[in-house]
């Protein structure tokens, strides 16, 4: 009875490795496909997820993203295999937004406060010194799109926009005023606790 099981056993490990070498033989990729490219190139992407034509198709998984999703371009990535052969990339990048500046020179930012590497310079130039107030500054960013440059330090932001210069202290006073503050015509306007100056 023994040796009935042991040769049970023989024959399934065989019947395993046989179907483990026809799967890399049988059902290679024929097709690596990427999808929502823009900033990054597609050589890029399928070296990064390192699945060429000829690799076994039914061994490609998700944790081949894991490298992709490193980079700071990437924002959320997905791998399928919608049929026999194709394996399909679909990335959504991330966006510069705004350009800070810094010791090194100018990064683009994104909505995130990720570093794009490479970035055209766009949107606001943002810059500041003591604790990092970037998410706080891109929120200003995005509710005047129209700000040429951001600064911050520890008392508060310095937005200057369409000719005219803003100071506020947080973003929630911003929001609070920001209806008043964009039918105000003076020079500089400034946000307290108690309400707001304007200056001619």
């Amino acid at each position: 009875m023994g040796g009935a099981f042991l040769s049970r056993l023989i024959l399934l490990a065989l019947l395993a490795a046989l179907l483990y070498v026809a799967s890399l033989v049988v059902l290679p990729v024929e097709e690596v496909r990427i999808v929502g490219v823009h900033h990054l190139k597609e050589t890029q992407v399928e070296n990064a997820v390192g699945v060429y034509p000829g690799d076994p198709w039914l061994w490609v998984g998700s944790s081949k993203l894991t490298t992709l999703l490193k980079n700071p371009w990437v924002l959320r990535a997905s791998l399928s295999r919608p049929k026999v052969g194709l394996v399909v990339v679909k990335l959504v990048e991330r966006e510069a937004v705004a350009t800070l500046t810094t010791p090194q020179g100018k990064v683009g930012l994104a909505a995130d406060a990720t570093p794009l590497p490479g970035a055209k310079p766009v949107g606001p130039l943002i810059s500041g010194f003591g604790r990092n107030r970037l998410r706080e500054a891109l929120q200003i960013a995005a509710l005047l799109p129209a700000a040429e440059s951001i600064s911050y330090d520890p008392t508060g932001f310095t937005v200057n926009w369409e000719g005219r210069r803003l100071w506020i202290r947080s973003v929630s006073k911003l929001r609070a005023w920001l209806s008043r503050v964009n039918m105000m015509h003076g020079k500089d306007i400034a946000i307290y606790s108690w309400g707001v100056s304007v200056r001619q």
